[in-house]
This record gives structure tokens, C-alpha cells and sequence, in this order.
């Protein structure tokens, strides 16, 4: 799918191209665009659900879990201007940084039938420590959701591929984010830290072709069938990934089973109208070029 060309894959071209799909702290969520992670977190909480927010900023997400699913909702934040905003919409809301081993103690005696941890764990020092404190929290049916960023999305490879790797402002090498995940390690870390995943989905951004060109013509190589068929796989164009879990007797020292990402033919319900969106915008730009086409060929005759 051709976006146009990016001048840095990874950072400010593709928010100006995605717009709201890039990670940010403050959002406007829209719940038509499923290519979105706190769409698809709040499609999987059900209605009247007893819910922890873990980094609950402004409030945006618990404001639609209140309004649409009539849910509880305690938030947790670390930033204190942010948390007065989420006061006014969650039930209750703790000033507290999850790094800190303490953080959950005046919830010790609550039970959540969901705990959403939504682009949090990667900025936390110990993303383990935290999980495993979590489990306590949640009811025997009660499930963890998470996403977190793709540090092997095709954007990063591309620039690697090129040496470069440059902290940026937001997005997937946002220069606040401790720890980078693949599909691998993230299902690992969860492993690890007593967890059994049951669904892995993802959002995605495809990188179009011509830019794919582009980084392998810099590094003196061709581009193949085989070239595009990578950088186009649901590894590489897998954005965020979206995990629902929970605690689960495994012995941690098992290895874990890796799960594989569904392909992206079977998840085409997840993007299909982001796709039509584009294809309308497309043609609608197509559409202006042939007039401004037509007026320059007016006035040179």
C-alpha cells in the first residue's frame, strides 16, 4: 500500500501520515479505527467490568470504559498534572510510579476483573517486578491487557540496516521508553513473570514500497519479491502488539511457548477501513493532481 515517501520512518513522517495510530500521552481516541491500540484494549473489556488503569494519564480511555462499558475504573499515573485531569473521570485515582515497589499497596485488598497497562511497560525500569506484582490484583477470570511497541517493525530495520538508530519524541524509539520488545521477548517477559497469554494481536503500519527501495539502493541492494515479501510480513509491519493475559501455576524456568502473529489476511477485519479511508484518500489526491494538471497545461497554452 503506497503512503508516500518518509524522511524518517520511524518518528514524526509516519505520525504525520497515521496521525492519532501513533503512540502518544494525551490522545483522542477514535473507536471507528481499530487499527488503534486503546480500540482494540477497550473492545475486550466487558460491560460493568471492575478496571485498573495503569498509566491512566488525562483520563481518555477510563472517560469512553465509564460512558460505553459502564465500567469502575481506579487509575494509576505517575505524573501528578496529568492524574488532577483523570481525577475528574475515574473513581479513584493513586499519584504513583509503578517502579516503585510500594506503588500498589493501598490496593492490596481490591480484585479487578481487568488491569490495562496500555505503551506502559516499556517505561518502566523493572517491567517484570511490576507484573508480578500485579497478579494478586486480579480476580480468578480476570485478565491482563497490555501493548506495547515493535521494536522489529520494518521502519526500525530499514534504519538499522542503514546504521542508524535515533531516540525521536514519540513512537516506537521514543527516548522515554527503557526497554525495546519483540514478538518473541515480550511473550518471554510475560512467561517469565507467571502469565499464560491467551489472544496476541497487533496494529500495523506498512511501509510502502518505494521507501523499502529507497533504504536498500542506500546500502548498495536490489529490490526483490522476496525483499517485499519481508518487509511486508506481519513481523515487520506489526506496530504495536496487543496481549490479553493472565497469572497463571506454569513453573517460570519452562521454556515459553512462542506464539506466532496471525496473519495479516486473517486480521483484515482489524485495518479494513483505515485501507478504505486511504484508497479514498488516494484517489481524491489523484483526482486534484489531473486538475492541477489541467490548469498548468491552461495557462502554458
Amino acid at each position: 500500500m503506497a503512503l508516500g515517501g518518509l524522511t524518517h520512518l520511524t518518528g514524526v513522517a509516519i505520525a504525520d501520515i497515521f496521525g492519532d495510530i501513533i503512540m502518544s500521552y494525551q490522545v483522542a481516541i477514535d473507536l471507528s479505527n481499530e487499527n488503534n491500540s486503546h480500540t482494540q484494549i477497550i473492545n475486550k473489556i466487558p460491560q460493568y467490568a471492575n478496571v485498573l488503569e495503569l498509566g491512566c494519564a488525562h483520563g481518555d480511555m477510563s472517560r469512553i470504559l465509564k460512558q460505553n462499558q459502564q465500567a469502575r475504573v481506579i487509575g494509576i499515573e505517575k505524573d501528578a498534572i496529568a492524574a488532577q485531569d483523570a481525577e475528574n473521570i475515574c473513581d479513584y485515582v493513586f499519584v504513583e510510579d509503578l517502579d516503585d515497589p510500594h506503588s500498589l499497596d493501598a490496593l492490596q485488598f481490591e480484585k479487578f476483573d481487568v488491569i490495562t497497562l496500555v505503551d506502559v511497560l516499556e517505561h518502566l525500569n523493572d517491567p517484570k517486578a511490576a507484573l508480578e506484582r500485579l497478579k494478586p490484583l486480579l480476580l480468578e477470570e480476570g485478565r491482563l491487557l497490555l501493548s506495547v511497541p515493535n521494536i522489529a517493525h520494518a521502519s526500525v530495520r530499514l534504519e538499522l540496516l542503514c546504521g542508524s538508530f535515533e531516540y525521536e519524541d514519540t513512537g516506537i524509539l521514543d527516548r522515554t521508553h527503557e526497554h525495546f520488545y519483540t514478538n518473541e521477548s515480550i511473550q518471554v517477559l510475560l512467561r517469565e513473570a507467571g502469565y499464560t497469554i491467551h489472544e496476541m494481536d497487533y496494529t500495523w503500519h506498512d511501509v510502502p514500497d518505494t521507501v523499502i527501495e529507497k533504504y536498500l539502493n542506500k546500502v548498495g541492494l536490489d529490490i526483490t519479491d522476496t525483499a517485499l515479501d519481508y518487509f511486508h510480513s506481519n513481523e515487520c509491519a506489526a506496530y504495536q502488539f496487543i496481549i490479553s493475559a493472565s497469572p497463571c501455576n506454569v513453573e517460570t524456568e519452562q521454556l515459553p511457548v512462542i506464539r506466532k502473529l496471525k496473519p495479516m489476511d486473517d486480521s483484515w477485519g482489524t485495518w479494513e477501513k483505515l485501507h478504505t479511508l486511504l484508497q479514498e484518500q488516494n484517489r481524491e489526491l489523484e483526482q486534484l493532481r489531473k486538475q492541477l494538471q489541467k490548469q498548468e497545461d491552461v495557462t502554458l497554452t
